[in-house]
């Protein structure tokens, strides 16, 4: 996972740079993605997806009804009232093989899809912040250190994948190596529960105060070109 989330983020990372590395002689495009990404409209459409990850963290909303229907689930297995699925047959029989490390992580990847949605749309919006300043301050930074441009150059690493690793190898070590019990106590631990919810709470208020300055000021991709190339 660590592997394909490098490449996919260089690979978009090297894209970007290639139309809107360099400012001053930015190419005419039909449609502009980052003429559409500082219009109001846009701006105003990640307010409300924003504020729905805020209200569904928070737990004022439930859209998707993920963690009622996991915790729903291990609750009947618990009480024997429910049968594992294959897959948890699979882990609980081979524990420590290949195959159940593969099955974990599919495992792993199904039951929390409903349930991690505001944190993965929160991860995304990071990732796409994170690549848009790369490429927009690398070649002012080179230009005023007097370097040579690169593409290599200031990238600002994504503290999300050390947050995303800890959590899987946690789950896979106690998952795949021990039995699932441990890992329904890990679950339900209060560490677990509060640290990623404050970190989404807290990405969340940030992309809509972001969006809501770009919405006020107002803040455009012209004047953004502007004053990147006049630095």
């Amino acid at each position: 996972m660590f592997i394909v989330d490098v490449l996919i983020t260089n690979g978009l990372y090297a894209v970007f740079y290639d139309v809107y590395g360099n400012l001053s002689v930015l190419r005419e495009l039909a449609i502009d993605p980052m003429a559409i990404f500082f219009s109001e409209s846009f701006q105003i459409g990640v307010v409300i997806v924003f504020v729905l990850v805020l209200l569904q963290v928070l737990g004022l909303v439930d859209l998707a009804h993920g963690e009622r229907n996991l915790s729903f689930h291990y609750d009947q297995l618990h009480q024997g009232k429910d049968q594992p699925s294959w897959m948890e047959r699979y882990m609980v029989h081979t524990k420590g093989t290949l195959g159940s490390g593969m099955v974990g992580l599919l495992y792993m990847l199904r039951m929390t899809m409903r349930t991690m949605w505001s944190y993965i749309i929160c991860l995304i919006w990071f990732k796409f912040i994170a690549i848009l300043t790369n490429v927009l301050l690398s070649p002012v930074i080179n230009r005023l250190m007097h370097v040579e441009l690169m593409t290599s150059t200031h990238i600002i690493l994504d503290p999300y994948v050390a947050t995303y690793l800890i959590a899987g190898f946690l789950w896979g070590y106690v998952a795949l190596h021990y039995d699932i019990d441990k890992a329904y106590n890990l679950a339900n631990s209060t560490v677990i529960a509060i640290i990623p919810r404050l970190t989404v709470i807290l990405g969340a208020v940030i992309f809509i105060g972001l969006a809501l300055a770009i919405i006020m000021v107002p803040v455009t991709w012209g004047v953004v070109v502007d004053t990147l190339t006049n630095l």
